[in-house]
């Protein structure tokens, strides 16, 4: 008995250890690095000083830091709030195997498929002030006085790139509940119909609680995900103007590898690696509240 016991564990640690040791090359490991550089002041080149908590009192009294969280905090209910529930309504309306439905959900995916780069340069273009297809598309049809400088001025940078994150990745919230629902047995949905429930009643009181382990997944998925969102915003308004579009993410990168300010930004990427782990203990405890009930 303890014999195979200890070949069990031996196989396990043959058949995981590669995997445990790429993961803790890539991930274990910088994040210790991380928060051990979080406690020096160092440019990456100069000798390292300790700077004990001090890192720590200074992103404490930063106003760029909190206005980086409320945004980023936007930016993850804005990205919850258009992802899940249009994912989700366009997958059901899939579902009920209307024609085309292979070719709209490989169109609908696209965007997640494409290069963030590419996606943002173009958005960029749609968003410009004098030539973008948005500012023309709303002269056309008479509403002058909606045009913006969308991506320059501080009141429509950030809701402007929100936009584009919540649209690029509803394509993979759709895949995800599509195949959930194409989970779902027949027989029941026919069943339940024959006793006379109704489309609303069948999504409600037997698709929607048969998919809630998936459905737990993507809100996880898109809060964690969300939070730490860098790419357009790098790329589409560079944090500005003004900070107005700026995220935790982006702060982080700015102070490491433009200010070349490594002990800061490391301070702020631990800042947002805790803030993360405790959004997402909270997020997966409501998960399992709302799981109960559906049991």
């Amino acid at each position: 008995m303890i014999e195979s016991t200890r070949r069990r564990i031996a196989s396990g640690i043959i058949f995981m250890g590669p995997a445990l040791i790429i993961f803790a090359v890539i991930i274990i490991i910088p994040i210790l690095m991380s928060a051990y550089y979080s406690l020096f002041e160092w440019n990456g080149i100069s000798d390292k000083l300790f700077a004990k908590l001090d890192n720590y009192k200074r992103l404490l009294e930063d106003p760029i830091v909190w206005k980086a969280l409320r945004n980023s905090i936007y930016l993850t209910l804005g990205a919850f709030f258009i992802q899940l529930p249009i994912g989700m309504l366009i997958a059901v309306l899939l579902s009920y195997k209307i024609k085309g439905a292979n070719l709209l959900k490989t169109i609908y995916f696209t965007p997640v498929m494409l290069s963030t780069a590419v996606l943002g340069i173009m958005w960029a273009q749609i968003y410009d002030p004098n030539f973008g297809l948005l500012n023309s598309l709303l002269t056309h049809l008479g509403l002058e006085q909606w045009t913006h400088a969308w991506l320059g001025e501080p009141k429509t940078a950030l809701g402007s790139v929100i936009a584009v994150v919540g649209w690029q990745y509803i394509g993979f919230y759709i895949v995800i509940y599509f195949t959930a629902l194409q989970s779902v047995p027949d027989e029941v949905l026919e069943s339940a119909r024959m006793e006379g429930a109704g489309e609303w009643r069948v999504f409600f009181n037997i698709q929607l609680p048969l998919i809630w382990p998936t459905i737990s997944f993507t809100i996880l998925n898109c809060v964690i995900n969300s939070l730490k969102y860098f790419d357009l915003i790098y790329i589409m308004t560079g944090g500005g103007p003004n900070h107005s579009s700026e995220v935790i993410a982006s702060y982080m990168m700015t102070n490491a590898f433009r200010l070349m300010d490594y002990g800061y930004g490391s301070t702020i990427s631990t800042f947002l690696l805790v803030f993360g782990l405790a959004l997402a203990f909270v997020v997966n405890q409501l998960l399992r509240i709302g799981n109960r009930k559906f049991q």
